[in-house]
Parts: C-alpha cells; sequence; structure tokens
C-alpha cells in the first residue's frame, strides 16, 4: 500500500513538472501569433490590435481584432475565427469601431458596429475590396481608397468600348467572372507588379460612404493610384498620397495632394522631392506630417520625418541631420509603411521611431526642428508605436531575438514600462531559444560591419560544429535586435548549426553611406563584408568547423549566394531562394526596371555591365551544390530565373534540385508551403553539414 502511495506520488510530481525546453520546429509556424497593428480609442480607455496566425486548418495566415482595457486584461475577438479582419478604427467620438473583414467568405467590405462591437453591419458593397480608410471628424462618413472595377472586353469582332463606357463600366465593378478567358492589355510601363500580377489601367482612387451605409461616390479619378487617405480635423479637405507625374510608372515621386470631401478639382498639399507616405495631421489641422525623401528614384536614401504647414511653404525635414530611416511601422513583419509620426496634444513635438544599427527607439522631436531627445531604444526592435495623450501614455510593441512579440505601454517619458498582452508566452516557455552574440569585422574601406552569431543549441566548446550564413535580402534592410518569424535563426541552432546574420554594405540602419555603397555597382562590396564577417566569426569561435559551412537566403540574399559561390568554394552547400541571375533577360520581366535604369542605364546601351553583374555570368565557376526555390507568381524575382539557372547547371552536372511553390508571390502565403520550405532546408542543409 505505501509503495502504491509512493509510486503515485511520484507520478503526480512527474506530470506536474514541467517538460523540458525544446529546439524550435517547422510547425511553430502554426503556433506564433504576431500583433500586426494597435489603435487606441479617443478616450485611451480601449484598444483594438490586430493579431496574425498560421491557420493550419484552412491553410493561411488569417487575422484577427482582439479588443482589450487600456492597461491590459482580458480580450475579446471582434469577428469569428474563420473570417479575415483587419485594420481597425475607432469613431472620433469613440462610440463606434470600424474595419476590414471578409464576412461569410466574400469580398472584404468595411465594416461598421457600435462598442463593444455588436450587430456589425457592412457599409460598403460590390467585388472590388476597399482598403485604407479614414473617419470623417463627425463621424458620419468614411473615405476609403478602392480599384476601379474591371470591364469585361467584347468578344473577337465587336466593337470595343468607348473610354466613357468603360469609365462607367469601371464605376459599376463589373468585374470578370471566373470562367472569363479574356486576355490582359498592358498599354503601361510597367507591366506587372508583384503580389497583384498583370496591370490594366485600372486604378484605386479614393471614395466616401456614410457610415449607415448608402450610396458609394468616388471623388478622386485619371489615370493615378490615390492612396493613404486621411481626413483633415476641420474636415474640410481629405490629404491622400499621389504619384501625378506624366507617367506615374516613370518615377516613384509621389506627394501629399488633398482633395475636398464633396469632390473636385485636387491639389498639391505637400511634398519631397522623392517618395512620399505616412501622412499624419496635426491637432489644430495647420500643419501635416509625413515621411519624404531628398531625391527621386534613389533605392537606397534615408528617410526623413517632415512637417509641412498645409496653407503653403517650405517643409521642414525633422530627420535629415540624424543620417538614418524612419523605421517601418511593423519591422518584425516586414510591413511596407512607414512608422505613424504622433503629434502631441499642443502640436508642439512629434514622435517618431528611427532605425540605429540593427535595432531601433522612438524620438522626441520639436515639431517646428530641433534636437531630438530619445524616449524608448535599447537593444530591441519596436514598432506600432501610438501615443494616447488622453491617458498620459505610449503603446508599442516589443520584439528581440529571443522575443517573438508582445504588446507594451509606457509614460509620455518612456518610464514605467508594463506588459500588457504577450500571447506567445506559454509557446517560449516550451522552446530553447539561443541568443545572439554580437560580432564586429572591419572592411576594406574601414567600416564596422556587425553581424549576429545564434550558435547552437546546447552549446559544447570543446567539439565542433557547422556554421550557416544566411544572407537578409533588399538589400536595404537589416538583422538585428529582433525576432525572425522566418525561425531560420532558431530552426537551424536547434538542429546543431550555427547561424551567420551579416548587416553587410546596402543594409539600413547604418547611415546612407554604407547603404548606397553597392549602388549601380553590385555584389563586390556585399561579398567582401560577408567573407569578413565569415572569418571573425571563425577567429571569434574556435567551435565552428571551417570545412562545414553553408549558405542560403532568399530575394537579394538568394542572389548573393549564387554570388559567393561562384567567386569562392569555402561553402559545401548553398539553398538560394527566390532570386535573379540574369539582369538582361530579367529587364521588362521583374518589376525592377525602373531601378535598373538609374543605376544601370539601358540594358542595350550598357550590355557589358549587365552582363559583369549577373551572377549568370560566373555560373560556370561554380562547385557549390545548390538547391533552389522560387514561386510560382514572383514578380520580384520571377521563376523563370530559377529555370535557366537549374538548367544550366544541369547541363553541367551540378548537383542541383529545383521546387516551385505554386500560387506564391515573391513572400509566401501559404502556411503548408512555409513548413514544407523549412523541412526542404534542413534536410539539404543537413545532407552537407551533419
Amino acid at each position: 500500500m505505501l509503495a502504491s502511495l509512493a509510486l503515485a506520488a511520484a507520478a503526480r510530481a512527474t506530470a506536474a513538472r514541467p517538460a523540458a525546453p525544446r529546439p524550435v520546429v517547422p510547425e511553430d509556424t502554426y503556433r506564433i501569433q504576431v500583433v500586426r497593428g494597435i489603435e487606441v480609442s479617443p478616450d485611451a480607455k480601449t484598444l483594438a490590435i490586430t493579431v496574425e496566425r498560421a491557420d493550419e486548418t484552412e491553410n493561411s495566415f488569417r487575422h484577427n481584432v482582439l479588443l482589450m482595457g487600456a492597461e491590459g486584461g482580458s480580450v475579446r475577438a471582434l469577428c469569428r475565427p474563420e473570417t479575415e479582419c483587419t485594420d481597425p478604427k475607432f469613431s472620433p467620438d469613440g462610440t463606434r469601431i470600424a474595419w476590414l473583414s471578409d464576412e461569410k467568405g466574400e469580398e472584404t467590405q468595411i465594416f461598421v458596429a457600435r462598442l463593444p462591437g455588436k450587430h456589425a453591419r457592412a457599409i460598403t458593397t460590390g467585388r472590388e475590396a476597399p482598403t485604407d480608410f479614414d473617419w470623417s471628424p463627425d463621424g458620419t462618413r468614411i473615405v476609403y481608397t478602392r480599384l476601379d472595377g474591371y470591364v469585361k472586353l467584347p468578344p473577337p469582332g465587336a466593337a470595343m468600348p468607348s473610354t466613357a463606357s468603360a469609365r462607367r463600366g469601371a464605376q459599376k465593378s463589373a468585374r470578370v467572372e471566373e470562367d472569363d478567358v479574356s486576355p490582359f492589355v498592358i498599354k503601361r510601363t510597367q507591366i506587372q507588379r508583384d503580389g497583384e500580377g498583370f496591370l490594366d489601367e485600372r486604378r484605386s482612387h479614393l471614395w466616401i460612404v456614410g457610415v449607415d451605409g448608402g450610396k458609394e461616390h468616388p471623388i478622386t479619378s485619371g489615370p493615378y493610384d490615390d492612396d493613404e487617405p486621411r481626413w483633415s480635423p476641420r474636415g474640410d479637405q481629405i490629404a491622400f498620397v499621389t504619384n501625378r507625374n506624366p507617367d506615374p510608372d516613370a518615377t516613384d515621386d509621389s506627394d501629399i495632394w488633398a482633395v475636398p470631401p464633396g469632390g473636385g478639382p485636387a491639389r498639391r498639399l505637400a511634398g519631397s522631392p522623392g517618395p512620399d507616405a505616412g501622412i499624419c495631421w496635426s491637432h489644430r489641422g495647420d500643419r501635416i506630417a509625413f515621411v519624404g525623401t531628398a531625391r527621386r528614384d534613389d533605392y537606397y536614401q534615408t528617410t526623413h520625418a517632415m512637417v509641412a504647414p498645409v496653407a503653403g511653404g517650405p517643409a521642414v525635414d525633422l530627420t535629415g541631420s540624424l543620417d538614418t530611416w524612419v523605421s517601418l511601422d511593423d519591422l518584425v513583419g516586414g510591413a511596407a509603411d512607414p512608422s505613424r509620426i504622433e503629434w502631441s496634444a499642443d502640436d508642439a513635438t512629434v514622435d517618431v521611431v528611427l532605425d540605429r544599427k540593427g535595432a531601433n527607439y522612438v524620438a522626441r522631436i520639436p515639431s517646428s526642428g530641433g534636437a531630438a531627445r530619445e524616449i524608448l531604444g535599447g537593444r530591441e526592435v519596436v514598432g506600432l508605436v501610438r501615443v494616447a495623450s488622453a491617458s498620459g501614455r505610449i503603446y508599442f510593441t516589443r520584439s528581440t531575438p529571443t522575443l517573438i512579440s508582445e504588446l507594451w505601454s509606457a509614460a509620455l517619458d518612456g518610464s514605467g514600462r508594463r506588459k500588457l498582452y504577450a500571447p506567445n508566452d506559454a509557446l517560449q516557455a516550451q522552446l530553447s531559444l539561443v541568443v545572439p552574440k554580437q560580432i564586429t569585422a572591419k572592411n576594406s574601406a574601414g567600416d564596422d560591419v556587425e553581424s549576429w552569431l545564434y550558435p547552437p543549441v546546447g552549446l559544447d566548446p570543446a567539439k565542433s560544429y557547422p556554421m550557416i550564413l544566411y544572407i537578409h535580402g533588399g538589400p536595404t534592410e537589416y538583422d538585428g535586435e529582433l525576432f525572425d518569424t522566418g525561425l531560420e535563426n532558431q530552426i537551424f541552432p536547434g538542429k546543431g548549426w550555427a547561424v551567420l546574420r551579416v548587416n553587410y554594405r546596402g543594409s539600413t540602419s547604418y547611415g546612407e553611406a554604407f547603404c548606397e555603397a553597392p549602388k549601380g555597382d553590385w555584389h563586390t562590396r556585399e561579398y567582401e563584408d560577408l567573407m569578413a564577417s565569415v572569418d571573425e566569426a571563425l577567429k571569434r569561435f574556435p567551435w565552428i568547423d571551417k570545412s562545414r559551412l553553408g549558405l542560403g537566403g532568399w530575394s537579394y540574399g538568394g542572389i548573393m549566394t549564387l554570388w559567393t559561390v561562384a567567386h569562392t568554394d569555402r561553402f559545401k552547400v548553398g539553398v538560394p531562394e527566390r532570386f535573379e541571375i540574369d539582369y538582361f533577360s530579367s529587364f521588362g520581366e521583374d518589376q525592377w526596371a525602373l531601378q535598373y535604369l538609374t543605376e544601370l542605364g539601358s540594358p542595350y546601351e550598357k550590355p557589358d555591365l549587365y552582363r559583369r553583374l549577373s551572377p549568370a555570368t560566373y555560373v560556370p565557376k561554380i562547385r557549390t551544390p545548390l538547391f533552389l526555390i522560387a514561386d510560382e507568381k514572383d514578380g520580384n524575382c520571377p521563376p523563370t530565373q530559377a529555370m535557366q539557372l537549374y538548367q544550366r547547371l544541369r547541363l553541367l552536372g551540378q548537383k542541383t534540385e529545383l521546387v516551385i511553390y505554386p500560387s506564391e508571390p515573391h513572400t509566401m502565403t501559404i502556411p503548408s508551403h512555409y513548413v514544407d520550405r523549412l523541412y526542404r532546408l534542413v534536410d539539404w542543409f543537413g545532407r552537407y553539414l551533419r
């Protein structure tokens, strides 16, 4: 009897004991939740947060909006789990909330509900989904962007519709039926864009609708894309971003324009010489903040926080002297939109998030110009920063290399930080996450080249381990003090392999000169920095086995993988993904014609330069086994580039495989493909590095 009781007690103790932490595995893709959006109610008592997760059953990345108190506590979903629910915005009086949703599996529409979110109804209709939207100051109307409707072509031999009838057809959203086989008719300079496909003459314009529904009507038109509508506090005009050059496809020079809510002639409100975005009105409505650039068609330049008077006059550049970039709003998710510039209650200062050497920080700057003061910063990445003057708090997300995604708040001066929502606590408690070591190498130009070395799980310095050089894309991106939801940084160490992430020349967050060093002469400087960093890692960490090195990366990281193995044999295996090899043949095939022309000139005028910079030129020198990944619908790095390389490697007798994921754009959107890809990386690297 006593023995039985002792055994039972031991069993209970074993069951209660938490399981030992385990390495990250590809299926953790389905377990991670990432905060993708934050909005604060006008009274600063309620938060609406957008959370992303991979749905294994639906095989898609799903989003839902959660409502919670501004001090934390329980959360409540605004939408059903099976719907896509994003972009919440509170009405100016705080009594209602609007959001985008594909309720009942139909086209995305704008929904509005009284708080706490019950009895929602769609206020827009049609097959063309609204995108960005904004409330009117009196809360009676909403402005939003929507693409013109499809115009179905007549059967062969019939008369073509006139421009006027085509426009009427577009406004009626006469969408092509699912079984329609009409050809793509392209008349624009830009042929296609990743995630959108072939481009016709339809454009996105601004529309108005009442918050109780009713007739929707456009207030802008023309051969321009109008985006990011923001209603002025006085309600007399709507600012928006547009490129109104004679051929908008031939330059990236967008500006801030404004139009009356009732429609009519639009006027240029503000802008910088290059592209502009991130509109934010001052509370008094006399000024407008935005993120601008100093030059048009310059891929490498820093972005600046700007403030311009609405009545006219020059804009004030608040951050140009800091030689850095305004961070992306959701850096963990790789969002394309710049961080929101937040005005103080008296409009005297603005808060803006700025990049800094693999991390970022929140700076407070006088809105008329002056010295920046750091409010939040350190060895972490913050994002989605929202200032609530009503409560005297700042709300933001945090990420570090071992912290996935959390929602925090702090006082306006940055003190009193509090964690409000941590959806990954339970998962992180199960995982054995490695902490990277930051190392610095020197290149021939005298630059410090920073990198992060992720050691293997359970490192024993007396043993030797392989290392994978995993190269970020862009090149105008950076690795650093954030959790990469791509998971390579943690999955590879879980298999016993170190990972090296290098911020080579071309990376942002280190100043404009460092970033633009490769301009017009790609790959050689980046290659030097990568090799210098590998050498530094080998010198610093004797447990790295220099005879077992691998490398990989996607997009520009895939291109640099190919360039590297064509110029050295020190790597045993390479896995380039979603890459290009021949810039002469990719001109017109991908979406980068403007950058080619700006940096290299015409391929017909400078064919030798195109050939010299193309990795394809050096394919016969490659001796490293390569395993290739491409996406079928990739408009950034088309799969035909991978097909060219695969065929050439096969004919040269090289070891290679090619995997093409169907229906995928450049950035994967189907979770099962992502998990499959991670397993293939583990398999391919494992064949040569074990």
